[in-house]
């Protein structure tokens, strides 16, 4: 594998650091407080996606997908079956085709790569240095790479893709005697390679080589010896698939359902599943995405706390060790802030959505500030100043 590589010096004084330091104290005022709307939403989004869920739970009822029953229309139902098409989807770029629920076109191409590794030295008098090391390799990207963006884009020209990945989704997919709407089809999964055996190669109207290799084509000259620009292209399809659904039946299809809680319900799971299963694994999603929002809040409020204390420590970087400490120090001080405030956040809004706990986080909170409010400090006495 083909690979350079080159170092960039740069240096920043105390004068421009310390300035730039201060610029960044009003993005992160902004960070700072743009958490707290944040945390209150992610509270009050868990707890309406936590009641819709109970409400639905206690108002699904079984129906098989064999027949419609007009007596059913309006009702959150919960059906499961094979999910099945008829209709035959192509690919007309390269002349594939089958009977499927979804036919999935992968595109990567032979491409020169970029790979930046940064190393800081802070300097004496505040001066920081910065060395950037940058790498070139060739290898296989699904994702066309912008060599133009190059730090050294002379001799690492990459070429347009001209294939891009490409879905193709049946529009008429039955379970049983029920049709499924596109967003319900948009997320049955289950894909497998699609065979290339007994499909000719195509002829492209870009005149470029195409042979087939493995379960795929190869879009090049020699496909053991790859050159930049030379492409992979294979196939997967959905095939008919066991799936389970909860949702709203309407007429002889699906909707979601709207809940007097106020979220949407409209469920599907790979598999065969009851109602009882996918209620608990649509909590857990719910518990997992409040969870991952409380910690992103969080980090935004430390993370804004600590560019606007950021200057504190630019400034005593004229001496590397003192600069790093105080640095240590004031993201030790943003945490112990952000910390009860995020709690804070969380329990007023735990007062608004689920007024049981909120006590609880209140207390944590409030001790944890008493614990910052007393915490021992060393005074310096005469002598030692």
């Amino acid at each position: 594998m083909d690979n350079d590589s080159f170092s960039e010096v740069t240096s920043e004084n105390w004068f421009s650091r310390v300035g730039s330091s201060i610029k960044g104290i009003l993005f992160g005022i902004l960070l700072f407080i743009a958490a707290f709307p944040l945390l209150w939403w992610n509270e009050g989004r868990s707890v309406e996606r936590y009641n819709s869920l109970n409400e639905g739970l206690g108002a699904v009822i079984a129906v098989l997908a064999d027949k419609v029953i007009p007596a059913n229309n309006g009702k959150l139902v919960h059906t499961q079956g094979l999910a099945t098409t008829e209709q035959i989807l192509r690919d007309e770029v390269f002349g594939v085709s089958a009977t499927a629920i979804k036919l999935m076109r992968q595109v990567s191409m032979y491409q020169w790569q970029e790979n930046v590794q940064t190393e800081t030295k802070e300097k004496v008098g505040g001066t920081k240095e910065t060395i950037k090391t940058y790498s070139y390799h060739k290898d296989w990207s699904s994702r066309e790479i912008n060599s133009s963006q190059f730090k050294r884009a002379s001799g690492h020209a990459n070429p347009s893709l001209l294939y891009q990945r490409k879905t193709e989704q049946a529009q008429q997919v039955m379970l049983g005697a029920f049709k499924l709407n596109t967003s319900q089809v948009s997320r049955i999964g289950g894909q497998t390679d699609l065979s290339l055996h007994n499909i000719q190669s195509p002829t492209l109207l870009s005149g470029q080589s195409v042979t087939k290799t493995g379960n795929g084509l190869y879009i090049g000259n020699n496909p053991s010896n790859p050159q930049i620009g030379d492409m992979k292209v294979s196939f997967q399809v959905v095939n008919p698939i066991n799936i389970s659904l909860v949702a709203q039946q309407q007429g002889g299809s699906f909707s979601g359902y709207q809940t007097k809680a106020g979220s949407p319900i409209d469920l599907l799971e790979m598999g065969m599943m009851d109602a009882n299963a996918m209620f608990a694994q649509a909590q857990q999603e719910n518990t997992m995405m409040t969870w991952a929002i409380r910690v992103g809040g969080v980090f935004m409020m430390w993370l804004g706390l600590s560019m606007v204390f950021k200057p504190l420590a630019v400034v005593g970087s004229v001496i590397p060790f003192l600069g790093n400490l105080i640095a240590m120090g004031t993201g030790i001080l943003a945490f112990l802030i952000t910390l009860p405030c995020a709690m804070l956040t969380i329990a007023m809004a735990w007062i608004a959505y689920r007024p049981v706990l909120a006590g609880t986080l209140i207390a944590v909170a409030v001790v944890s500030i008493v614990v910052m409010k007393f915490m021992p400090r060393k005074h310096l006495t005469p002598a030692e100043a």
